[in-house]
């Protein structure tokens, strides 16, 4: 599967419009995340994907060829839902086998699944007395376990622990690097921004915007956070005071006020092995980062008895872009 689109679909339950227009496209190697709140029609296009929705418009391209998601096309797929259930007196081992019958898996395959999804030691224990974590792990083990060419997994982090989340990242740079794709749906953005290529935000059935996330946090434009972190000073006072001085500074040869935004000129002092230390905190303009930047280092090397220790740079979460994206859509539909 050299390319996966879904072009211009719409999905109409009765008088609700489920999905308008939305149209999609991932490539080998990449892992693209639905993102939305709930109703905004991520499940309804997983369901036209898996062949389980039948759209009312648009359609399913493989390799730039129209292609119904009949049989032949859901065996390149694996899918795990967000919600696993299985028989509650079979093993994890017995569960597996089963798919690997009905899916033509040799048995050894099983094995290695299970060690790959962590279960190996609990394989031969009845599912009903698995945590929320183990049946997701088995869930994930049974979508995995034909070595689709595309998996979709549907909240794939809910109940995981540390280690859950460690196998299932393993997992997409695998699939990754055996170019293969992935879709994922899920409200936990925090989690998987780092683990996801390409992002679709959905509202209301309608594709609100579709790219990496660096895009989208540039479509968002805000604001980044820098910490200017100061060399110690000899007492709390004077360590407030270089503070000032570098904030003073920074806000002096802004050359746009503007682009600076807030700015807190000083952090409570805190101790490093005992020495006061302070911080000044910029909420800037991406496009004015640069600017602060190297005028935060004219005044370190020009200042006279502190300088900047470190500079800590944060941008926006994924999350923090996603709300941005939505109210912004909402605010154009009002207007």
């Amino acid at each position: 599967m050299r390319s996966l689109a879904l072009s211009e679909i719409s999905v109409r339950f009765g008088p609700v419009a489920a999905l308008s227009g939305v149209s999609l496209q991932s490539q080998p190697g990449e892992v693209q995340l639905l993102a939305g709140p709930n109703g905004a029609g991520k499940s309804t296009l997983i369901g036209v994907l898996l062949g389980l929705v039948r759209p009312d418009a648009g359609q399913l391209l493989v390799d730039g060829e129209p292609t119904s998601p009949d049989p032949a096309f859901r065996a390149r797929v694996g899918y795990m839902p967000e919600s696993v259930a299985f028989a509650g007196n079979a093993s994890g081992r017995d569960v597996l086998r089963f798919f690997a019958r009905a899916r033509g898996v040799a048995l050894p395959r099983v094995d290695a699944v299970l060690d790959e999804v962590g279960l190996a030691d609990a394989a031969r224990r009845p599912v009903r007395g698995y945590s929320r974590g183990m049946r997701q792990r088995l869930g994930l083990g049974v979508a995995i376990l034909h070595e689709p060419e595309l998996l979709v997994l549907d909240e794939p982090t809910g109940g995981l622990d540390q280690d859950g989340l460690a196998l299932l990242w393993r997992l997409f740079d695998r699939w990754r690097q055996a170019g293969r794709m992935i879709w994922v749906a899920s409200h936990e953005l925090g989690l998987v921004e780092r683990r996801v290529d390409r992002v679709a935000v959905l509202r209301a059935g309608r594709l609100v915007a579709e790219g990496s996330p660096t895009a989208l946090r540039e479509r968002a434009g805000l604001a980044v956070r820098a910490t200017f972190t100061l060399t110690n000073g000899v007492d709390d006072a004077t360590a407030a005071r270089y503070a000032g001085n570098l904030a003073a500074s920074l806000a002096a040869r802004a050359t746009d006020v503007a682009s600076l935004g807030a700015l807190t000129a000083v952090l409570p002092v805190d101790r490093d092995n005992g020495q006061p230390r302070a911080r000044v905190v910029a909420e800037l303009e991406p496009t004015a980062l640069a600017a602060t930047l190297q005028r935060a280092a004219r005044w370190s090397d020009q200042a006279e008895g502190s300088g900047i220790a470190g500079i800590r740079v944060e941008e926006p979460g994924l999350d923090q872009v996603y709300e941005a994206l939505l109210a912004a859509d909402a605010a154009g539909r009002d207007a």
